[in-house]
């Protein structure tokens, strides 16, 4: 069976022929295979609003997604030894409803709080659409895309604030970070991926299965991509991960090193589908090559609107070219309450605790 050909911007690596198979290789000998996924369309997917750690559930749209890529493991009788999920709900209920369509529920399911999506800081429940109409696209772009730049702080007062820092999920968690840049999300992943590294190394019996599930978000999954496949910061900016599309890497159980023929520093994780999933794969994977789907404009607000940013980052703005304008300025109060709106509308099973 051919490769599926997909075609895309050039720049984005993860859209080429050679990244997808609709007949599995054998697994090299002394490595493992980890079968990489984020989760289905969420709530605020749809609605195109900032999650973070937000716990938004799937659409019915996510569901028929992560259903779709279980069907995919069935059709290539794929068992897993484990699954790893984060503790999001959107990724918990895409392994479980992924792992019930390849007909093996029964895998083990191991959650951690590191693969949790990047948090978002004061930008979770705001309008990725209406955010760069008022800030201008620029800025917004390199919150959302580069390694480096981080969203402004989420303050006490934010109504996704309490819901997450009073969440018994994260109890046993020093620091909940209140904002995150990928630079800084990509810390805890590669201590988390290190964890699981070292576990199919030191603890793997011979007759445990070849491959592992790891089911995560957009960002925690191109935080990890950038480390195995050495991509450098400029590159990952171009880096989309779509919904629910498996894609794999062969480790080297001694050393822990991707094992493949592609050279470094771009994409060289193995997109899976089969004949039937070809088309509805092939269309989620061109979707994600643009983050920018939804009508944009340029127009600029005061920096007054973020409430809490640092000194760095107004300097941003402003060698973004962002001029102050005084017709459009955003208070805190109001922040918050298109914040607390959002979720309301588009999470109604998201609880705001005030508590």
């Amino acid at each position: 069976t051919s490769a599926l050909a997909a075609s895309g911007n050039a720049k984005t690596s993860s859209l080429n022929s050679r990244n997808t198979v609709s007949r599995l290789p054998p697994v090299p000998e002394h490595c493992h295979r980890f079968v990489l996924m984020r989760h289905g369309e969420s709530a605020f997917n749809n609605a195109n609003i900032f999650t973070g750690w937000c716990d938004v559930a799937l659409t019915k749209r996510g569901e028929v997604e992560a259903i779709e890529a279980g069907e995919v493991f069935l059709s290539h009788s794929v068992n897993f030894r484990k699954c790893y999920s984060s503790l999001l709900s959107r990724s918990i209920v895409t392994a479980h409803r992924a792992l019930d369509a390849g007909g093996i529920a029964y895998t083990p399911l191991e959650y951690d709080w590191r693969w949790n999506e990047r948090h978002y800081g004061a930008l979770q429940g705001l309008s990725k659409e209406q955010t760069a109409v008022r800030l201008g696209r620029d800025i917004v772009m390199k919150w959302r895309r580069s390694f480096s730049a981080q969203p402004p702080l989420m303050t006490d007062e934010h109504p996704h604030f309490k819901s997450i820092n009073n969440d018994p999920r994260y109890k046993h968690v020093e620091h909940v970070p209140r904002g995150e840049s990928l630079e800084n999300c990509q810390e805890r992943v590669i201590l988390a991926w290190k964890d699981v590294v070292k576990e199919i190394g030191e603890h793997l019996e011979p007759t445990d299965f070849d491959y592992s599930l790891l089911v995560a978000h957009a960002n925690t999954l191109r935080a990890l991509v950038m480390h195995l496949d050495n991509i450098n910061a400029e590159r990952i900016e171009s880096l989309n991960i779509p919904t629910a599309i498996p894609f794999f890497y062969d480790i080297d159980k001694s050393t822990g090193e991707v094992v493949s023929s592609q050279e470094e520093g771009t994409f060289r994780g193995i997109y899976i589908t089969d004949e039937r999933k070809q088309r509805s794969f092939l269309e989620r994977r061109r979707a994600a090559n643009d983050p920018w789907t939804w009508a944009l404009h340029d127009d600029q607000v005061a920096t007054s609107m973020l409430y809490g940013s640092s000194d760095n980052q107004e300097d941003l703005i402003l060698q973004e070219g962002q001029k102050q304008s005084s017709g459009d300025d955003l208070k805190v109060e109001e922040l918050e309450a298109l914040a607390r709106k959002n979720t309301e509308l588009f999470a109604p099973g998201q609880s705001i605790r005030d508590a």
